[in-house]
């Protein structure tokens, strides 16, 4: 695989000079499993504790210290390549007594690219999904083949959030971002509860308003990758375009300002007035040109991470940390991989994939000699 591919899943953006030396990572990466080219990770919430991966192509599979063991091959009907592909998966909260897996995709029809968010019922006691059972609950046109986003997350309300890119190519030039009359560019939040199709919660931001798709939660964004709930507190990365990567919080209803912005900084305006919610964090493309989002930790004790939220760039393998509470972005140090995405045990483990195939546990460190 070149680094050229390598560095499609996400969107390209050219590096630039200044770079700090590297540093060493305040804890260990000790690999659990391989998989092919990681796009979600997800731990099971009921039963046997299991770590499942999205493979981009169109797998889902158990990561295992043997190899990964398939759960649904969906391949034959994914768009996959480039920024395209198996993109998200969520486990329904009280799984396997509710036995169903929610999957975000990319297909072909005649009409172009398009999204897929559907569901799959478990089988053989919920050590598969049977292809058999898809449902599809929401299916929307890509207008350009990039910054198709993915993740999928259920929040302590038990609804189901959906993040979703501006639909690509370059700038933003249909400005989704900022219209609230599509569902790109968005945060959207559902309810999937009941077995036929989704509904939207009487408490969405925009309930009640005309011309908007009321499916919307927060917007304003460019492409969201990396989506979790530390709580009650819904935390993204989101994208950058030629120089700024952020990390934000969750608002309901609110605008996180693209295209107008890029990260705090106006994009090609010289003024960008408005009432935008600002990035908890960001950094320049100075030190990273594709950030992946992580999540809190709060797992077994590393100090150096305690209650920080956690999160790398794609391209250069840097990690780097805010404190959840508030404060100063951290340098953590380099990986020397492409970290494509987080994920966390019950017991708060962090785990990070490497889109090159390793999935690992983030640990402490071993003692010096």
């Amino acid at each position: 695989m070149t680094t050229l591919f390598v560095l499609s899943l996400l969107p390209a953006c050219s590096s630039s000079a200044g770079v700090a030396a590297p540093k060493s990572l305040p804890f260990a990466l000790v690999e659990v499993g391989r998989v092919a080219e990681p796009t979600a990770l997800a731990t099971t919430p009921g039963g046997t504790e299991a770590l499942w991966a999205t493979e981009q192509a169109g797998r889902i599979v158990r990561v295992t210290p043997t190899g990964a063991v398939s759960v649904l091959d969906i391949h034959d009907h994914v768009r996959s390549g480039g920024e395209a592909g198996l993109l998200g998966m969520a486990f329904a909260p009280a799984w396997p007594t509710d036995p169903r897996v929610f999957v975000n995709y990319t297909f072909k029809n005649a009409d172009g690219l398009n999204t897929r968010i559907a569901s799959f019922a478990s089988k053989d006691g919920g050590a598969t999904l049977d292809a058999a059972s898809e449902r599809s609950l929401l299916e929307f046109a890509q207008p350009w083949s990039n910054h198709n986003s993915g993740p999928l997350q259920f929040g302590p309300d038990g609804m189901l959030y959906v993040a979703i890119g501006d639909g690509g190519s370059g700038g933003d030039p249909r400005e989704t971002g900022q219209d609230r009359n599509d569902l790109l560019g968005s945060i959207l939040r559902i309810d999937v509860t009941g077995p036929g199709a989704y509904t939207i919660p009487a408490d969405n931001p925009f309930v009640g308003q005309a011309g908007v798709r009321t499916e919307i939660w927060a917007y304003g964004l460019r492409n969201p990758w990396g989506m979790h709930f530390d709580g009650a507190t819904l935390w993204w990365a989101d994208v950058g375009q030629n120089k700024w990567e952020e990390i934000d919080r969750g608002v309901a209803g609110g605008n996180y300002g693209w295209n107008r912005k890029e990260g705090s900084h106006c994009y090609e305006l010289l003024t960008c007035g408005g009432s935008f919610v600002e990035p908890v964090a960001e950094y320049s493309h100075d030190e990273g040109v594709s950030v992946t989002g992580g999540m809190v930790y709060r797992g077994p004790s590393i100090p150096a991470i305690d209650g920080k939220y956690v999160f790398a760039d794609f391209a250069t393998g840097r990690f780097f940390a805010v404190p959840a509470a508030g404060g100063a972005l951290e340098r953590l140090g380099d990986s020397g991989k492409n970290p494509s995405v987080f994920g966390r045990g019950r017991d708060g483990t962090l785990y990070v994939a490497d889109y090159g195939g390793g999935v690992y546990r983030v640990s402490r460190p071993a003692p010096s000699p």
